[in-house]
């Protein structure tokens, strides 16, 4: 019975925890900080219970990695990137410390000390993998990511060339055969 009991507490604990995570992710996304790999992070506390939440998990962090990727693959967006994550950590210390601040506080301020952190390693360990990949002449990540994207448009366009087009302009998916015949041409 106590098995039980305690199995019912980690599930309701760990629901609880990671869809709190996963609202701060969302928000994230149009706040400053970095809402997919929070949102990762939100979806990876819930896989430990739910089935679902591990193919979403992986999603988000897919996209997370691919956003770190092509951030790191432009000189510009990785400059950005890394002023953006310093002045985070600097908003953080100022709002820890300049008390007549709006939600001053070592939370908000925390916080945003440790998105900054998160911003700048996640650069640095993307930056990381793309030297490691062109010293060993492999493709870098973020080109790995305009093969793939590359090859799925290949795939969708030559889906529409061969046969797979919408019908009269509509965007809907083709009509089965037997449908066809019985409806006749259009």
């Amino acid at each position: 019975m106590l098995n039980r009991s305690a199995r019912l507490a980690r599930r309701v604990a760990l629901t609880i925890l990671g869809l709190a995570v996963l609202g701060l992710g969302v928000a994230m996304l149009a706040l400053p900080g970095p809402g997919f790999l929070v949102v990762a992070l939100g979806f990876f506390i819930l896989s430990l219970e739910y089935e679902w939440a591990r193919h979403r998990f992986e999603q988000a962090r897919q996209k997370a990695a691919d956003l770190a990727d092509q951030a790191a693959a432009n000189a510009w967006s990785t400059a950005f990137t890394v002023v953006f994550g310093i002045g985070m950590i600097a908003a953080g210390i100022v709002w820890i410390v300049v008390d007549t601040l709006p939600a001053s506080s070592p939370w908000s301020g925390g916080s945003l000390i440790f998105s900054g952190l998160v911003v700048l390693s996640t650069m640095f360990v993307s930056l990381w993998q793309a030297r490691q990949a062109r010293e060993a002449g492999l493709p870098t990540p973020a080109e790995l990511i305009e093969q793939r994207e590359h090859a799925k448009k290949l795939e969708q366009d030559g889906e529409f060339q061969h046969g797979g087009k919408p019908e009269h302009g509509v965007n809907s998916a083709p009509a089965e055969p037997s449908r066809q015949r019985a409806t006749g041409p259009a």
